[in-house]
């Protein structure tokens, strides 16, 4: 009988607020995204700023997830993506958080009405 190491499971150490950053501004400029202002990094995401529905359809279609519309409040809502970065070897995924502003009457694309969205 040979003894043979026990593999050890170790978790990644979670990633520091400017590697999120990072790993964020990477997925933007490598799908080549839309923002409309400085990212924020906060505890639970990184959140981006579009200014159109059409600049926050560009994210759904390339990273998939899952929007909210927020409750109109004087004929405007917020609409969220919530989605993460992309698979990378040894990494973790990093959530993002993308917003946009939309006016009631303001044409939104019809796959964007749907409560779940995922990517192709």
């Amino acid at each position: 009988m040979s003894a043979q190491p026990i593999p050890l499971h170790r978790r990644p150490r979670p990633a520091t607020d400017q590697e999120r950053l990072g790993a964020v501004e990477t997925t933007i400029a490598y799908l080549n995204l839309p923002t409309a202002r400085p990212l924020v990094v906060r505890d639970d995401a990184v959140h981006v700023v579009v200014v159109d529905t059409e600049q926050f359809g560009h994210w759904v279609y390339a990273l998939g997830g899952d929007v909210n519309r927020a409750p109109a409040i004087d004929c405007a809502s917020l609409w969220t993506l919530r989605t993460e970065t992309p698979a990378r070897p040894g990494r973790t995924k990093i959530a993002i958080r993308v917003h946009v502003l939309a006016i009631c009457d303001e044409d939104v694309p019809t796959t964007l009405r749907h409560s779940e969205v995922t990517s192709a």
